[in-house]
């Protein structure tokens, strides 16, 4: 006999956007929230593959311990 359960997970993601040079961290975190976030395809989340993948909600800005967002300008790692 075959079963379906729902399992939950914290996801997170990776986003490269634009923002000028000297934006503030306001404008870099409005940035960040409106840069295209990752999806599967419909042919991976097809029940027929077993996976499905639905992300609802809003997503946030990760924040270090300090409270300030975490965002990086490229080559800064």
């Amino acid at each position: 006999m075959k079963y379906r359960a729902i399992l939950t997970q914290a996801a997170s993601c990776v986003v490269e956007f634009e923002a000028p040079e000297g934006a503030t961290v306001e404008q870099l975190e409005e940035a960040a929230l409106e840069a295209e976030t990752p999806t599967l395809c419909w042919q991976c989340a097809s029940l027929k593959h077993n996976q499905s993948l639905n992300i609802d909600g809003e997503w946030n800005v990760f924040r270090d311990d300090s409270g300030q967002p975490e965002i990086h300008a490229e080559g800064d790692r």
